[in-house]
C-alpha cells in the first residue's frame, strides 16, 4: 500500500466518497456523493481521468472522452475495499472519436441508456442495465468492448458489433422485429439469451436460452436445449440442464446472484469442454479468466486535515491499493 498526498482549495471533512480528476499533471480532489458529477464537469472533453473511491456516487449523464476509474464493481475481502457504486439512472454518449469513454472497476446500479456511442470499452464493471434511447433516434453503441464484465440486462436494440470477452450476461435480448443487425461476438462468455438471437458469433462461450438463428455460429461452446439446432455450430456439446454444466447454478431462472455468480465447470465438464486455445471455455477460461480486480492502483482511503496550511490548503492523504 502506498500514500499519495495532494493539496486542496477546498475546506472538506473526511469523507469515504472522493474523485480525483488528473488533468495532464494536475490532479484536483473532490467530495462527497456528488464528487463524480464535479469531477466530470470539470474535466475536458477528452483525455482526462477520474479515479473514484469506495463508496456511493450520485449518477451524471457521461458524453466525454474520458478514462473512469474506481475501486472495483465488489468488496475484496482480500484487499478489505469496498466496491464504488454509480447509483442511478444516466445517458451516455461520445462525439469525440477517435478518442473514447474508458470504464473500469465500478458497479452501476441504474439504467445505462446509450444515445450514440462509438467504441467504448468497460472492463471489469457490474452493470446492471445497458440499453438503446427510447427516443427513436438511430445513433446507438458501434464497437463496444466489455472485458471481465457482469451485465444483468443486456437490451441490444441498435447496439451494434458488441464484443464480450470473458464475460457474464445474464438476459441478452431485444425488442426489435429484426435484430439481425445488432451483431455480437462472444469469445470465454456465459450469455443466456432472452430472444432469438440473428447474428451472435460465440467462441468458447455458454449459450443458454433462446435459440441462435440465421448468421450466428457458435465455435467450441457449450449450449442446453435447443439453442444451437437453427445454426451453424462447430466442436459443440450439448447438456440437458445448466446443473449439469456449472458447480452451484441451480438452472432456475433469478435464482443465481448475478454480481457474484462463479460459473465454476464441473471438473469432467471442464477436462472435456475444451477451447479452440485449449484452456476450458467460459469465464473463467481463455487468455483473460475473470476477475474483478482492477489493473491499476485503487483508492484505499482518503483523509483531510483539520488545519489548513501555510498557504492556506489543506493536505490531502490519499492511501492506495497496488
Amino acid at each position: 500500500m502506498a500514500l499519495l498526498c495532494a493539496t486542496s482549495l477546498v475546506f472538506a471533512q473526511n469523507s469515504t466518497q472522493t474523485a480525483l480528476l488528473q488533468h495532464g499533471d494536475v490532479i484536483t480532489t473532490f467530495y462527497g456523493a456528488d464528487a463524480f458529477a464535479d469531477a466530470y464537469n470539470a474535466a475536458a472533453s477528452t483525455g482526462d481521468i477520474i479515479t473514484l473511491s469506495s463508496g456511493t456516487f450520485n449518477a451524471h449523464n457521461l458524453g466525454k472522452a474520458i478514462t473512469l476509474r474506481g475501486v472495483g464493481c465488489v468488496s475484496d475481502d482480500e484487499l478489505n475495499t469496498l466496491p464504488t457504486i454509480i447509483a442511478g439512472d444516466f445517458q451516455t454518449w461520445n462525439s469525440y472519436a477517435p478518442a473514447v469513454l474508458t470504464v473500469e472497476g465500478i458497479f452501476f446500479d441504474g439504467i445505462i441508456t446509450v444515445n450514440g456511442q462509438s467504441s467504448p470499452v468497460f472492463i471489469r464493471c457490474n452493470i446492471n442495465e445497458i440499453k438503446w434511447g427510447s427516443d427513436g433516434s438511430s445513433a446507438g453503441m458501434y464497437d463496444a468492448e466489455f472485458i471481465n464484465c457482469r451485465i444483468r440486462l443486456f437490451k441490444n436494440d441498435n447496439l451494434n458489433n458488441t464484443t464480450f470477452r470473458n464475460c457474464a450476461v445474464f438476459s441478452c435480448g431485444s425488442e426489435l422485429t429484426d435484430p439481425s443487425s445488432c451483431t455480437i461476438q462472444a469469445y470465454n462468455s456465459y450469455i443466456w439469451l432472452a430472444d432469438v438471437h440473428q447474428n451472435l458469433s460465440a467462441y468458447n462461450s455458454i449459450i443458454g436460452g433462446s435459440r441462435m438463428e440465421g448468421m450466428s455460429v457458435a465455435y467450441n461452446c457449450i449450449s442446453w436445449g435447443s439453442v444451437l439446432e437453427a445454426c451453424s455450430h462447430h466442436n459443440c456439446w450439448v447438456f440437458d440442464q445448466i446443473p449439469d454444466v456449472f458447480e452451484t447454478f441451480d438452472g432456475v431462472y433469478f435464482h443465481y446472484v448475478w454480481e457474484t455468480e462463479p460459473f465454476i465447470l464441473k471438473g469432467e465438464v471442464a477436462a472435456q469442454c475444451l477451447g479452440l486455445d485449449g484452456t476450458q471455455v467460459g469465464i473463467n477460461g481463455g487468455n483473460m479468466p475473470y476477475s474483478a480486480r482492477p489493473t491499476y492502483m485503487t483508492t484505499y482511503r482518503t483523509t483531510v486535515d483539520q488545519h489548513s496550511n501555510p498557504d492556506g490548503k489543506l493536505n490531502v492523504h490519499i492511501e492506495v491499493v497496488e
